[in-house]
């Protein structure tokens, strides 16, 4: 078949039995890891590398007056130093879509945030290498540091960055739907201001990155992390200045990614370009501190809401004010974190309109990047928390008030003001199961008890709508020059199959997997496509831009993507296969390929099923015994796919559009108690059921799942970035961190629903980044119900026991 259209992809998938698809069955890739055989950056050697480090700064605002390296340079081992003027001198600033200050991964003439590298140093080995980056001395002009949002737009307020007055970085604003009428038309409106702060999922594996540029060849090669790497690879290009048929990219096994590692590429430039300079391969590892405090934070952000309602519970529209802390630079992807929240922003609701005005600051903090849920979290927190401000100001329950606005089953597919297309669910019946769960009726008949006797015990509900796969369309959204950005409306992915001579199939894709085990759903997909076992499939691990396939417009993981675009891939050149396979098999056998039948490992004429092929045999004619093939057919069997999501609606120039391909569902309800004395939140239950369509395979679903809810809970709870007024980081280890650990965990009620898209290749779902989105605003809206006895209301999603306490202390001083 030479040529596939994606929407013919869906229409001939459905005409395949599915037998291993929806099966519980273990990880294939996890004996690797669990024997110590993973192969991570760091375990790639070198023959005479080099090693990386970073003098850092040890201030948040300043302006370089001189960078002497001079100790450095005497230090014996020591192969390079770098300033970064001299690193602006050779390579290209970061190209954006929207105006930015260059940004060069390295301070050129100003410290803007504290850990920001000045100059690089590459020696013998890591231990020089660092030594030597201590002996770097730099003369400082203080400033002024500017470190939260309301600074960063105060009139007064230091300017970071040149010809960006008051520190605004990115500003816009939308408006879809008759907001004004509809909030004409509200019997009562209800305002809220909330504080979303920052915490990232912390991967387990720091930055590891590593280069070698062969001079003699001129080949740059590439060891990165990046979740995008083969989108990287005309970036690179420009950015170091080498043809990207002279750039090759391999990343191996991840230990984790959660979006953070897609803010590893300035690094990988740097290290890169040492190696071009020496000649010789190039490591950089980052220390958890340098991660910490330099590599990226998901942004904090105010918001000011307001709900416009009826009296009988109707919400009809909404209108936010956004302000996002990107830290000291604005990088791509964002300001991605305020607009990837727009095709589900609305929720699980029947919203007829909303105005979003949203704008960015420069701080002196770390710059901004992607984090699980990547700003959904943000937006959902302030949702959800104003529709329990809604259900409080009418004596409502928060679960009733949610049942008269959800999106009904027969509504589906949805469009809403935002032009999202939701893709089928059952809202009710989800939020339903959660509260039979969780015993509702009962934990409410127990709050009275408690409180009765003076125990701070609070019920939270909340229900989140996920969006899985973005297109490039955001871009647009952005205010970018249209004809750049137009007709971004691509969610592509490649794949490429390869039927060996003995019957067993090598699996190549563009995906990078950081730990989501797509070794094992993709075997499982192809063998129901092939008619073979996952035993049979073997798929490459890792990428490599010299032998895997990959589309320039949006390879990787991220954004919960790979079981609607990746799998697309994966079937297209399945049924490719597939397809040839039946051909050479009727030529054998006489017969019409539509009479065959492809399953466990042969090929049979359907009723008779004694005229059959071996899956095997096939192969060996395909590769071996070529006389044997049908007239014109080509020798071999094999056929690579690049898939774009069809049913994808490019932005217009009203902003609305389809920027998603599939929108998964979770509700959830959780109950606490607080201890008024200390703030601590003692988590007694936590029920959370979703729906994210079909399961390929439900427990790598249920891993995923639990995996956002720890997320989630962590950042409620313990996790969190803060600065003292100097802009120094206050948590830069993990022992002021905190991030969650297993201990830590209270027990999960998890539960499933199956909704299967219509628009999906197989009906599946984005799945990775729910449970991250939902828990910090169903915990809050538990503690705001355990604190409301008190008076206090949760405006914070920073619920550690110190923030709880003062909110107490705060409110009996009043």
């Amino acid at each position: 078949m030479s040529f596939l259209p994606p929407l013919r992809v869906h229409e001939r998938a459905r005409e395949v039995a599915l037998r291993w698809v929806g099966r519980p069955i273990k990880r294939k890739e996890d004996l690797r890891f669990l024997m110590g055989r993973g192969r991570f950056v760091d375990d790639i050697k070198f023959d005479n590398a080099l090693y990386l480090a970073f003098a850092r700064s040890k201030v948040a605002h300043a302006r370089i007056r001189q960078v002497d390296v001079s100790k450095a340079m005497r230090l014996p081992g020591v192969r390079l130093v770098l300033t970064g003027k001299e690193v602006a001198e050779l390579i290209k600033p970061w190209p954006h879509l929207i105006p930015t200050p260059p940004y060069y991964g390295i301070a050129v003439d100003k410290i803007r945030y504290q850990g920001e590298p000045v100059a690089m140093v590459v020696a013998e080995s890591k231990y020089v290498a660092a030594d030597a980056a201590e002996m770097i001395e730099v003369d400082y002009e203080p400033l002024k540091p500017v470190v939260t949002i309301e600074q960063a737009l105060a009139p007064d307020a230091p300017q970071i960055h040149d010809g960006f007055e008051r520190n605004v970085a990115w500003s816009k604003r939308y408006v879809y739907g008759d907001v004004e009428n509809d909030f004409a038309r509200a019997d009562r409106i209800a305002r809220g201001r909330y504080y979303f702060h920052r915490f990232i999922s912390s991967p387990l594996e720091p930055t590891a990155l590593a280069a070698y540029y062969d001079r003699s060849t001129g080949v740059l090669t590439i060891y990165d992390q990046h979740q995008q790497a083969p989108m990287y690879h005309a970036r690179y290009s420009r950015v170091i200045g080498i043809p990207s048929n002279r750039i090759s990219i391999k990343v191996p096994d991840l230990g984790g990614g959660f979006g953070n590692k897609q803010s590893v590429y300035p690094y990988t430039a740097l290290v890169a370009l040492a190696s071009m300079l020496t000649n010789r391969p190039v490591k950089y590892v980052a220390s958890r501190s340098e991660d910490l405090m330099a590599l990226m934070h998901s942004p904090d952000r105010i918001t000011e809401a307001e709900f416009a309602y009826r009296s009988n519970g109707e919400i009809l529209s909404v209108r936010m004010k956004l302000y996002d802390n990107f830290g000291a630079y604005l990088r791509h992807p964002d300001p991605q974190n305020v607009t990837r929240a727009f095709p589900s922003i609305t929720g699980p609701y029947r919203i007829k309109s909303i105005e979003i005005d949203a704008t960015g600051v420069f701080t002196n903090t770390c710059p901004t990047g992607p984090n699980r849920g990547f700003g959904q979290q943000h937006a959902s927190f302030t949702f959800e928390r104003m529709v329990d401000k809604v259900a409080e100001e009418l004596g409502m329950d928060p679960a009733e008030l949610r049942f008269l606005n959800f999106i009904r089953p027969e509504q589906m597919p949805y469009e809403t003001p935002i032009g999202s297309v939701y893709d089928g669910g059952d809202y009710p019946t989800l939020l339903r199961r959660a509260l039979e769960l969780a015993g509702y009726e009962q934990l409410r008949r127990e709050q009275e008890v408690m409180r009765s006797k003076g125990v701070l015990m609070g019920i939270g509900v909340a229900a989140i709508v996920e969006g899985g796969a973005t297109a490039f369309g955001f871009a647009r959204l952005w205010g970018g020059d249209p004809k750049l950005v137009s007709g971004y409306a691509s969610m592509a992915e490649a794949a490429s199959l390869r039927v060996l001579p003995d019957g067993s199939v090598l699996v190549a894709m563009g995906t990078t997997p950081q730990g989501q085990g797509h070794e094992t759903v993709a075997a499982q997909i192809v063998a129901d496509f092939l008619g073979v076992t996952p035993d049979d499939v073997i798929v490459m691990p890792g990428f490599d831009s010299d032998d895997h396939p990959y589309s320039a417009s949006g390879s990787g993981t991220y954004a919960s993507r790979f079981s609607q675009i990746g799998v697309g891939a994966l079937v297209g050149a399945a049924l490719k296969v597939r397809e040839k396979v039946l051909a050479i098999a009727a030529h054998k056998l006489e017969a019409n390929p539509a009479d065959l039948v492809l399953e466990d490992g042969r090929i049979y004429v359907k009723g008779h099923p004694e005229r059959s092929i071996t899956f095997r045999e096939v192969a060996r004619i395909a590769h071996t015994r070529l006389g044997e093939l049908p007239p014109d057919t080509e020798a071999g069997l094999e056929a690579y796919y690049t898939y774009n999501f069809p049913y994808s609606k490019p932005v217009g120039d009203d902003l609305r559009g389809n920027l998603c391909s599939s929108y998964s569902a979770l509700a959830g309800v959780a109950a606490v108690v607080v201890d008024a004395e200390t703030g601590q939140i003692d988590v007694k239950k936590l029920v959370v059921v979703h729906d994210a369509g079909r399961a390929i395979n439900p427990l790598i679903l249920e891993g995923q799942v639990h995996g956002a809810v720890a997320n989630g809970l962590g950042g409620a709870l313990f996790e969190g970035f803060e600065y003292d007024e100097d802009g120094n980081l206050l948590t830069s280890t993990y022992m002021d961190y905190l991030p969650i650990s297993a201990t830590e965990m209270p027990e999960l009620i998890l539960d499933h629903m199956e909704t299967p898209s219509p628009f999906t290749v197989l009906g599946a779902k984005g799945s990775g980044e729910g449970g991250t989105i939902l828990l910090p605003v169903l915990i809050g809206n538990a503690v705001n119900d355990a604190l409301r006895p008190l008076g206090v209301e949760v405006t914070t999603s920073r619920l550690t026991p110190h923030n709880v306490w003062r909110m107490i202390k705060e409110r009996r001083s009043t």
